[in-house]
């Protein structure tokens, strides 16, 4: 498309992994390239204060940042879309990508009659069972386990669903390998940065009213004596009282 359109300008929606993945190839390719993002922040799985970075880079890149605001809709014209934001302002552009995120796609469990768990995924046991025994489910669709709240999660990554398609296909096939759960490893590439994550960050753990302390340092990636040492931001959380880590983020 771009090679045979040539726009000039995109508007990605969502500042997720994907979307941000979108933005930066868009703009290798030449485009001028706008970010619209709800929350106010880019990357939810990071901690404000580790986004930020992440924002930095994007604005010394030239991409026009849009936090805190949503799209209320489209209009096509001769030219191309305006896109309407929720604050009111517009944006011209000639190409939109839509990366808002992904909600568990449970029709064909509920009309089956299979039980549907507290955040709306499908409910499976240890070895990835659904509520009737002889039907297994697996990947962005269904609750796991959070082995570091101990509570469902819906974790729609590839490496998750990968392993509990290989584990289904074990029990099925008679093994009882039970699924250990999943903590939400993660990690992109953002133009110049590498930003990756593990566990849970602050804000998550506040939202699970889970007490805990954090730890912020900013080393080298090597001793400063020897060349072409890179600056790193490394986030930890953990428990006060026992030291037990609850995740880890990295820029």
């Amino acid at each position: 498309y771009i090679d045979r359109e040539h726009p000039r300008h995109a508007v990605v929606v969502g500042g997720g992994f994907i979307g941000l993945e979108m933005a930066e190839n868009l703009h290798d390719q030449g485009l001028d390239i706008a970010v619209v993002e709800m929350a106010n922040q880019v990357m939810a799985p990071l901690d404000y204060s580790m986004a930020a970075i992440v924002h930095q880079q994007l604005i010394e890149k030239k991409v026009d940042l849009r936090l805190e605001d949503g799209v209320l809709h489209f209009e096509e014209t001769d030219g191309g879309i305006i896109v309407h934001l929720k604050s009111g302002k517009q944006i011209p552009t000639d190409l939109v990508i839509l990366s808002i995120g992904v909600r568990p796609e449970t029709k064909l469990a509920k009309e089956a009659g299979l039980a549907i768990g507290t955040l709306g995924g499908i409910a499976v046991n240890d070895y990835m069972q659904t509520s009737d025994p002889d039907i297994y489910a697996l990947g962005d669709a269904v609750e796991v386990l959070n082995p570091v709240t101990g509570k469902p999660a819906l974790i729609p990554l590839a490496g998750p669903a990968n392993k509990q398609g290989r584990i289904v296909a074990d029990n099925i096939l008679g093994a009882k390998i039970p699924y250990e759960g999943s903590i939400g490893t993660s990690i992109a590439k953002v133009f110049d940065l590498t930003v990756a994550s593990t566990g849970l960050p602050g804000k998550r753990l506040r939202q699970a009213e889970i007490d805990y302390m954090s730890s912020t340092i900013h080393p080298a990636s090597h001793a400063g004596y020897y060349p072409n040492a890179m600056p790193m931001s490394i986030k930890i959380t953990f428990d006060k009282k026992t030291g037990r880590l609850y995740g880890g983020q990295i820029v």
